[in-house]
């Protein structure tokens, strides 16, 4: 799916899900606990969930994924589940 997003970003099922992906949309910071993201069953649902909130919000899956994304990293730098940002 990245190469998707790259190779076409405006591609409107195309999303992400990493480790952070995950965090944000369950609530919760897993840290270095498995998140399950090699079941693919489990890596579509949140996808959907994803594609489901850029539907709702008027953007694409990718742009929300990528928001969520910076904002969580930032959030979380410096707190030993992700090292500061120089």
């Amino acid at each position: 799916m990245f190469f998707r997003c790259i190779a076409d970003p405006c591609d409107p099922d195309a999303v992400v899900i990493d480790r952070h992906a995950h965090d944000v949309a369950v609530g919760e910071i897993y840290g270095t606990r498995e998140r399950g993201l090699g079941n693919a069953r489990r890596y579509a649902l949140l996808a959907h969930c994803y594609r489901e909130a850029a539907l709702r919000l008027g953007e694409l899956p990718s742009t929300v994924q990528s928001v969520t994304w910076v904002v969580h990293t930032e959030r979380i730098a410096g707190t030993g589940t992700r090292p500061p940002r120089r």
